[in-house]
């Protein structure tokens, strides 16, 4: 079973969200080096050195400027194997490519979909090392 890894939420005002985020849930909010500050890490429990949750069966997230990836809407990211065989996968049960894959930093490929629903889905693969 593929399991989701994270939750991304568009926002306009990133430091208006990172503060509505922080004060109301005590999440911890910061930028990720190298997104040039359109995307921050959030946590919603502790992390560690490798910035895994703790939590078992917890997920962390981010908070993404509005348009990112062309995506206007609050969306999952799910851990697969192959994002190549994914894409042949949904498409033919007529889900659509969104974000074609790429790399995310020296870490990970990643594309972005649609479901049947119109519902966004983000593919996560992890870089092989």
């Amino acid at each position: 079973m593929d399991n989701v890894r994270a939750f991304d939420i568009p926002v306009d005002d990133m430091q208006r969200a990172k503060r509505f985020y922080e004060r109301i849930f005590g999440w911890q909010i910061h930028p990720i080096p190298g997104s040039g500050g359109d995307f921050h890490a959030a946590h919603t429990v502790p992390v560690d050195e490798n910035d895994q949750p703790q939590v078992r069966g917890a997920i962390n997230g981010g908070l993404l400027k509005r348009g990112t990836h062309g995506l206007r809407e609050t969306f999952l990211e799910v851990t697969v194997p192959s994002i190549d065989e994914y894409l042949k996968k949904i498409e033919a049960e007529g889900g659509e490519l969104i974000k074609p894959k790429g790399p995310i930093l020296d870490i990970a490929f990643f594309a972005v979909v649609k479901d049947t629903e119109g519902n966004a889905i983000g593919l996560w693969e992890d870089v092989k090392r």
